[in-house]
């Protein structure tokens, strides 16, 4: 086998490849597109609609619905099928109690009878639960449902729904008047804080990009990228670039 053969990359290997890259290019539209609807739309249903049929899309999931914890039970902000209607209640209890409770980690079921429809069939093929986490709290659940077989989500998917729950969190609690949102002046100061290029970094991060992929958008090495995201958590009194891509969209800063 000549040299040649050996770098060639199999057929096989190359559709691997496209799937991957495909894959990714979704996970970033699906986080950019998010993040866009939740800084600019400024009616509370219209934006938990939008971002809730953005999330079935890209699960490829027949129906869903968005929960806000208020009291003892979790109302419906958003729905889309055959499930419970907006303004609806339900008690905290089985599998949604059990993402609201530490250690909120997201609960994925097959082949079982759903609470949240609604019609003669309960049942669904696939139920993704994840926990709408702020503050070190679970607020709600976003919950995504299949009545077919056809939806295989991969970890990344998983990685990519749970940081949509933290994005829908944080502005829910926004519109929701749960909370204020910053004054003009006081998002102004904090961001005269950051420099030109750290401005820039953090605009792109409610795209949900690597440093790799920041690097390259800038022109700079993915070292730097990272440098400057360190800077920017420290500066701003942030956890990790997870809740800079919150404060970012919040904000409504962008590139």
């Amino acid at each position: 086998m000549t040299e040649t053969a050996l770098a060639t990359p199999s057929a096989r290997a190359l559709r691997g490849q496209l799937r991957s890259a495909e894959g990714d290019s979704s996970r970033l539209r699906l986080l950019d597109g998010a993040a866009r609807v939740l800084a600019e739309e400024p009616q509370l249903k219209s934006a938990a609609t939008a971002v809730l049929l953005q999330a079935l899309r890209f699960l490829a999931a027949d129906c869903g619905v968005l929960l806000w914890q208020e009291g003892g039970a979790l109302t419906v902000l958003a729905a889309h099928g055959a499930v419970l209607p907006v303004g609806a209640q339900i008690p905290v209890g089985g599998a949604l109690g059990a993402v609201l409770r530490p250690p909120l980690r997201l609960s994925l079921r097959e082949h079982i009878e759903s609470r949240l429809r609604v019609g003669k069939n309960p049942d669904v093929a696939l139920e993704l639960l994840l926990p709408l986490c702020f503050g070190g709290k679970a607020h709600g659940v976003l919950a995504l449902m299949s009545e077919s077989n056809r939806v295989t989500p991969s970890e990344e998917d998983l990685h990519t729904l749970q940081t949509l729950a933290t994005l829908i969190a944080c502005a829910v609690s926004s519109l929701g008047a749960a909370r204020p949102r910053a004054p003009r002046r006081e998002v102004a100061d904090s961001l005269a804080r950051l420099t030109a290029r750290e401005q820039q970094v953090f605009a792109l991060l409610p795209r949900g990009l690597s440093n790799a992929e920041i690097g390259a958008q800038l022109g700079i090495a993915t070292g730097t990228a990272k440098i400057h995201i360190e800077h920017i958590l420290h500066k701003l009194g942030l956890k990790d670039r997870t809740q800079a891509a919150v404060r970012a969209a919040e904000w409504g800063h962008r590139a």
